[in-house]
């Protein structure tokens, strides 16, 4: 990355919150409308049934499964890129760990709608919890479904945790240059930070305790995740090798969307100089990696 300055820095980030234009709010009304019509279908399955989605048998999950898949995998590279690569101290990271911690966590919510979406009576929902109630009954550890709910409940907490103790320096610069409620609200968030040393020393330490706590779930959510058809008795699904083309799958397919959000946004928000090509061919360079992982994978289906 060029040689900037903090300020630099601080100018050309803070520069994103300024208000935002025409251009803005009509992607937003955009949006706000696909979610209104996504609102109205899942309205429409209530009403008449599970089936308005194509799900019958023995076709039980259908798309729900596939997007569930897809939005955990685009999860993975934030986690990737936050914590196994700032274990390993690759300094490209940097610029681009904030946007994809953020990707991450919004991630793990959209792809935690899709069980309960799937299900038929969502006014049950809390069936899948393990709750102490009135029927003495508690979930099915052994189904694939309550597997789900575990890893993505303790995948969406540490993100979370992740996210939220890497922005603490972010909420303060934010704090220092805000005015009125937004500067109320970025003291609460910034928890007190004045970037003292030993604010510094318990951070840094704090945040590395995060990294190697999620560096491990980058593997075991999406091995679970991949539990979902390896322990089926389909043909070709119950097999070992799931557990690593998934993760592989997975990061393979975040960072890929890392690259399709950053792309856009350093010449939105005039980042050249923060995002530079260096990182960009240094995430690239990473898919490729994973890439090979995903192929050997699918070269393995030929042996087994």
């Amino acid at each position: 990355m060029e040689k900037l300055s903090f300020a630099e820095i601080d100018n050309t980030v803070n520069a994103t919150l300024e208000p935002p234009g025409r251009m803005y709010w009509t992607v937003v009304a955009l949006l706000f409308c696909g979610v209104l019509v996504g609102a109205a279908c899942w309205g429409w399955q209530i009403l008449v049934g599970i089936g308005a989605g194509g799900q019958n048998s023995p076709v039980n999950w259908g798309t729900y499964l596939i997007n569930f898949v897809f939005w955990v995998g685009i999860a993975h590279s934030g986690t990737l890129i936050s914590a196994i690569l700032y274990l390993l101290r690759a300094g490209w990271r940097n610029p681009i760990a904030r946007a994809a911690e953020t990707m991450t966590v919004f991630a793990v919510c959209t792809a935690g709608l899709f069980p309960f979406i799937h299900l038929g009576r969502v006014w049950m929902v809390y069936y899948m919890l393990p709750v102490p109630n009135q029927r003495t009954l508690w979930p099915n550890f052994q189904s694939p479904l309550m597997f789900d709910v575990v890893a993505i409940s303790t995948y969406f907490i540490v993100s979370v945790l992740f996210w939220y103790t890497g922005m603490l320096p972010d909420f303060a610069v934010i704090r220092d240059r805000a005015a009125g409620v937004r500067k109320k609200i970025f003291t609460v968030l910034s928890l007190g930070w004045t970037a003292r040393y030993e604010q510094w020393r318990h951070y840094s330490r704090g945040y590395l305790l995060f990294a190697a706590l999620a560096t491990p779930l980058v593997i075991s959510v999406h091995s679970v995740v991949s539990w979902d058809f390896a322990l089926g008795v389909a043909p070709g699904w119950h097999t070992t090798i799931f557990a690593p083309y998934f993760v592989a799958g997975a990061i393979h397919s975040g960072l890929a969307m890392v690259l399709t959000l950053m792309i856009p946004m350093r010449r939105i928000f005039n980042a050249q100089r923060i995002i530079t090509m260096h990182v960009l061919e240094s995430v690239a360079k990473t898919i490729v990696f994973t890439g090979l992982i995903v192929g050997f994978a699918y070269g393995t289906e030929y042996f087994i």
